[in-house]
């Protein structure tokens, strides 16, 4: 088994190939690991906070204004507190989730009609029937804001639920959402992309030879890299068993050969997985094929067949498709 190093990648910027990724986490394997689930709960967690603050001010609108009676007395909206928190749980939630740009979007428009409605019933006349119809409206959006919350989380947990509990990572269906979003602004803007699909080598060896817990970490840690190792916007998906897809927005075919290789070459120096009193080092093949208007099926047989190559040419390499796109 080829021995493989975790070190840093240059950041992209720097590379000549942009977008080539910038290894932001270099996982060695000898700290303890983290739940595979860490991220999703994170976000959650943010969402979580961000409904509360938002409630409670909600609550305290309906408490000062004494339900229609002093419209005027309308507690300041903390809007910067909750749309941090909502973009926090945005960009830990990554680009799987179709839904949820325009959750967010809808949420942050909310956000922002409350306070022109607040600054407005500051500014009214408090005997002036308008000012009523203000704090109606006020109150009726403040619970379509709220709806949209529980909305939001909705998602959210059915993005959990679609999650790969091992690694954290989103799975086929997930996968194939994403490939049809990436396919339609491809062929609408002319936009590339690529996809990389991933083996891990000798995998069935640390099973076998060190017992499926061991493997369990090593598909949790190799997953940990891959993610790190790449853009927010860039996916990672667990394909089955040791294989994995990536799919990089904005790269060629040849670009992400170059920058999967650098992945690669950075898992020379240093062990994935600690197993006391040894290590583990793991190398891993790569096939890469341009996402165009040929079948996503097609696109995928084209990356599968190109990682068979990289395997059966002794495995540790990538190389790019040969198929002819349909």
């Amino acid at each position: 088994m080829s021995a493989f190093a975790l070190m840093p990648i240059a950041d992209r910027s720097q590379q000549s190939d942009s977008p080539a990724p910038s290894l932001a986490i270099v996982e060695s394997g000898l700290a303890a690991c983290r739940p595979p689930d860490a991220a999703l709960q994170a976000e959650t967690s943010a969402l979580r906070l961000a409904r509360q603050i938002y409630a409670a001010w909600l609550q305290r609108c309906l408490r000062q204004g004494a339900y229609r009676k002093n419209p005027g007395a309308v507690a300041a909206l903390p809007r910067a507190a909750i749309e941090h928190q909502l973009d926090c749980a945005l960009e830990r939630a990554g680009p799987e989730v179709a839904d949820l740009l325009s959750l967010h979007t809808a949420q942050r428009a909310g956000l922002v009609e409350l306070c022109a409605l607040i600054r407005a019933l500051a500014a009214a006349d408090q005997q002036d029937a308008r000012a009523v119809q203000t704090w109606d409206r006020l109150i009726d959006l403040g619970l379509e804001v709220l709806q949209g919350f529980a909305e939001m989380e909705i998602v959210f947990a059915a993005q959990r639920a679609a999650h790969d509990p091992l690694t954290g990572l989103p799975g086929r269906a997930a996968l194939q959402q994403r490939l049809q979003a990436e396919q339609s602004l491809a062929l609408r803007h002319g936009r590339t992309c690529a996809v990389v699909m991933v083996d891990i080598d000798h995998f069935k060896q640390v099973n076998d030879q060190h017992g499926h817990q061991a493997g369990d970490r090593v598909l949790a840690a190799f997953a940990r890299v891959l993610r790190g190792a790449l853009r927010p916007y860039d996916g990672v998906y667990r394909y089955g068993g040791e294989e994995f897809v990536l799919i990089l927005p904005g790269a060629a075919a040849a670009q992400a050969v170059r920058i999967v290789d650098r992945i690669r070459l950075s898992l020379a120096a240093r062990p994935l997985v600690q197993l006391q009193p040894r290590v583990l080092h793991v190398s891993f093949s790569a096939g890469v094929a341009a996402l165009t208007e040929r079948a996503i099926a097609q696109t995928l047989r084209c990356a599968d067949q190109a990682l068979y190559r990289a395997k059966a040419e002794g495995r540790d390499q990538v190389h790019l498709e040969s198929c002819v796109s349909a």
